[in-house]
């Protein structure tokens, strides 16, 4: 990183994409103390098992942000997906990057095995108690070669032609489970970005940052353009998709849309937590 830096002096941050980066807690804070004396600053992914002593070493090594993975507020989703990881161990990190002044990034994903419009409820109450800086919000997608796309497959879950994204890569919602229609799914992503940014705290926390730094300013003003952009594609898809629905279900002699024949996940979800 010495040489990067003398070589490149007039870049402003680095980024490790490293998912693993803090995931040994000896060893970074080892590479946190050669980092140090670098004057370095530098953002990283995290977990949110990663404890107080080595986010205050990462800290002190010059690291600014966090892309942290939280994915679900309900508990047995995490456990369904084998995350490792608790919503109250969740809570305790997010509390601890604030004492330290560590910007977060938080990673949130809906359509996970075993969500419902509870969960998701839950999780998008969750998102607004930890109040981190940005957010992400993403559908649950299968890859092939996957626990979670062998388990969607197995039990006709995938519905399509199995995309991801559309031709201007916008992401499509891929899965859809019994009670839980994909297009409901899509529209409570937009519904997740719509609550957590147009609360007054949030709100404040932007025009703050807009108001006292002229750097900031641009870039938010640049971001806040972009959000807008993919806010009303997001909007117009979610619209498309449910009208769709409804289409088809009228076709079919279904006036509510409703599956014919409802599997039941509660039988399903339990084969890929390994329960």
């Amino acid at each position: 990183m010495s040489k990067v830096k003398a070589m490149w002096p007039e870049v402003k941050e680095f980024f490790f994409d490293d998912d693993t980066f803090n995931i040994q807690k000896a060893r970074t804070i080892e590479l946190c103390a050669k980092l140090k004396p670098l004057g370095l600053t530098w953002s990283c992914t995290s977990r949110v098992t990663t404890d107080f002593e080595t986010l205050k070493a990462m800290k002190e090594a010059g690291c600014r942000l966090l892309i942290v993975g939280y994915e679900s507020g309900d508990q047995q989703i995490l456990k369904n997906i084998k995350k490792g990881a608790t919503v109250e161990r969740a809570r305790q990190f997010t509390k601890d990057t604030k004492k330290l002044g560590l910007t977060v990034h938080g990673d949130f994903i809906l359509g996970l095995p075993g969500e419902t419009r509870e969960t998701i409820r839950t999780t998008m109450d969750f998102a607004k108690e930890l109040d981190v800086e940005t957010i992400q919000v993403s559908l649950a997608h299968a890859y092939p070669g996957t626990e979670l796309y062998d388990f969607a497959k197995e039990h006709g879950f995938i519905v399509g032609n199995e995309k991801m994204v559309d031709d201007g890569g916008h992401q499509l919602a891929q899965i859809e489970y019994p009670g839980l229609p994909r297009e409901y799914v899509l529209e409570m992503v937009h519904k997740f970005y719509d609550e957590y940014y147009f609360r007054p705290k949030a709100v404040f926390r932007i025009v703050r940052k807009a108001v006292f730094n002229n750097n900031d300013r641009k870039r938010l003003y640049k971001e806040a353009k972009s959000f807008m952009k993919l806010r009303a594609q997001r909007n117009r898809t979610a619209k498309e998709m449910r009208a769709k629905t409804l289409s088809d279900a009228a076709a079919n002699g279904n006036g509510n849309g409703a599956h014919s024949e409802p599997r039941k996940e509660s039988e399903t979800v339990a084969q890929v937590s390994g329960d």
